[in-house]
């Protein structure tokens, strides 16, 4: 497989997988509402320091990712394509980097597997169009991670007389560290200190890996000489990374605007970012978000789909050629940072009570680029190295595909009317699998080329339909729009025993969010004027009856998406107050 332009083709390739599902569907679950919602309020106050959430103080994430939607409002407008886009071009960078290591370490062709199989995995999919900041994170740490490897790890092409492979151990340039430096810091921005101990967690022990085999010249030794050789190697790993200008080419990025927004708040989002939604979400679940410790591994064999069929396999043969040191020194130093870079950040998350599946999106540039390094070497074999592994993954690729049309059927059942026909995107790794199958016995590069492309396009298809189906079934978002504007003059609104990020989104202005069972607010709120609407769930409407002004009731409903109950408006019925513009009664 020659690549004449592998930029351009992973460009391209991505682009098109991508754009498949950049539509300008309603945003969706609570997140991306929220996150909107306040780079809104950024746009519209013109205050980028400080976080604002319908008039209240922001602590759960920095301001990174508000920065960047905000950039994009300015340009495209408050709607969901500029809320997603940071995402999409987040995504691309990663791949782009993969590309980059790839052909340095290895060939171009690899590289090219690397940037596609990460692109074309299930979860990568999911959050490239998601207005949240973990796309973001994700590329960051790459960057940083792989910047710093490039200097510790020749080229193949390296000679001595480059300054790559010399006799001591290599060292970071003061720029290269800088820069490493200044990206940790905007990752910190992006998300908190996860963003510069993650990435070092990974490099430091790697390269400490490095620095001690160099002193033990590669050769098995006992016990005490390989301790020796660690504690020896500690103070070529201080010089090799330069600590201090990393450390404080981040503080240079980050802390100004952490220093800025601790000072306009009086120390208020940094209380409450660092301790309740760090450590605390370290210590304790927040928002029912817990888990087992098998919980982050067994998700990333779904949100890693279809390539996580073999990631299992690359994992054990990659480990066992480090262990045994087979192969050559360039390769071995690579597929260990691999394993230490999804060790650390799926092990690290494993170990924190609150879990996500998006928590360790970090570590999948890393499984793309394993995956991609053993494929490509396996085709360049005489025969597969090991066929009914091979055999078993591509078992696993199809019932995957019978897996997506089973949760496809299951999720129109429960609220997502009309999905049936998405179904059919299950018939994409099933057909893949036959053709993976087919080509392996003759072809082997195809076989893996055919892959590439089932990726990309289960994904794009998985993604895209199924945001076009959520969409359309989510009307919570149209209904606050078209109950807001029933009238001549928009509507105030209130919720009560809801506080959806939606609702806060697609009002376009502050919500009233009356606390639970504050019927008396409730009251205060509807008497306030006659512009007052009031959406509540259906169930409830018992407990406010009572306090109703004269002429209030339900003036239209909707059926939010996978919920059991209506959500209804309360307000002035038009039989009871002048007659108001914009649609009128039930709402589905």
């Amino acid at each position: 497989m020659t690549i004449r332009r592998p930029a351009l083709l992973v460009l391209l390739a991505s682009l098109a997988a991508l754009a498949v599902g950049t539509a300008p569907t309603p945003l969706w679950d609570e997140d991306e509402p929220r996150f909107a919602a306040i780079a809104r309020t950024m746009v519209e106050t013109g205050d980028w320091i400080v976080p604002i959430y319908n008039d209240t103080l922001a602590v759960d994430k920095p301001v990174l990712m508000h920065w960047c939607m905000a950039a994009a409002m300015s340009v495209f407008g408050v709607n969901e394509f500029a809320a997603r886009l940071p995402s999409v071009l987040a995504t691309l960078l990663t791949a782009l980097v993969l590309l980059r290591a790839g052909t340095r370490w290895f060939d171009a062709t690899t590289g090219v597997v690397a940037a596609l199989a990460f692109v074309g995995c299930l979860l990568v999919g999911i959050e490239a169009h998601a207005a949240t900041p973990d796309a973001i994170l994700t590329a960051l740490t790459a960057w940083a991670t792989l910047l710093a490897a490039e200097a510790l790890v020749p080229a193949r092409n390296a000679t001595a007389g480059d300054g790559t492979a010399a006799a001591g151990m290599p060292r970071l340039s003061a720029g290269r560290a800088a820069g490493i430096g200044a990206i940790l810091g905007l990752a910190v921005v992006c998300k908190g200190p996860i963003g510069f101990v993650g990435p070092l967690a990974v490099i430091v022990p790697w390269t400490w890996w490095l620095a001690t085999d160099r002193r033990l010249g590669g050769h098995a030794t006992g016990l005490r000489d390989r301790a020796a050789a660690a504690l020896g190697a500690i103070p070529d790993v201080i010089r090799s990374l330069r600590p201090f200008t990393l450390g404080a080419a981040m503080l240079a990025a980050a802390a100004p605007w952490y220093l800025a927004v601790s000072i306009r708040t009086g120390g208020e989002w940094t209380a409450g970012f660092f301790f309740v939604h760090n450590v605390g979400r370290f210590l304790t679940p927040m928002e029912k978000h817990g888990g087992s410790a098998f919980f982050h591994p067994l998700a990333m064999l779904v949100g890693f789909f279809p390539w996580s069929c073999f990631l299992p396999l690359a994992i054990v043969v990659a480990g066992r050629r480090v262990w045994r040191r087979n192969g050559d020194a360039t390769t071995n130093a690579v597929l260990g940072l691999l394993l230490v870079w999804m060790a650390v950040w799926v092990g690290g998350f494993s170990a924190a009570a609150t879990k996500l599946p998006n928590y360790v999106l970090p570590a999948y540039p890393a499984a793309a680029f394993l995956v991609a390094v053993l494929a490509v070497e396996a085709v360049r074999r005489e025969a597969w190295q090991h066929p009914r592994w091979m055999a078993s993954g591509l078992g696993w690729l199809a019932f995957g595909g019978l897996a997506t049309s089973a949760t496809v059927l299951v999720t129109a059942h429960y609220g997502l009317t009309g999905a049936e026909p998405a179904a059919l995107v299950g018939l994409i790794p099933l057909a893949g699998a036959l053709v993976c199958g087919w080509f392996a016995r003759s072809r082997p590069a195809w076989a893996v080329g055919a892959f590439v492309v089932t990726g990309l396009v289960y994904t794009s298809l998985a993604v895209g339909p199924a945001s076009w189906l959520m969409g359309d079934a989510n009307a919570l978002p149209g209904f606050v729009r078209r109950v807001q504007a029933r009238q001549a003059t928009p509507a105030r609104i209130g919720t009560y025993m809801m506080a959806s990020p939606n609702v806060v989104f697609y009002a376009r202005g502050h919500v009233e969010q009356i606390g639970d069972f504050r019927t008396d607010d409730v009251s205060r709120f509807l008497h306030s004027g006659p512009d007052a609407l009031l959406l509540i769930p259906e169930q409830h409407v018992g407990e406010i009856t009572p306090v109703l002004p004269e002429g209030y009731g339900i003036v239209a409903r909707t059926r939010p998406l996978f919920r059991d109950h209506d959500v209804v408006a309360v307000g002035l019925t038009e039989e009871s107050g002048p007659r108001t513009a914009g649609t009128r009664g039930t709402t589905r």
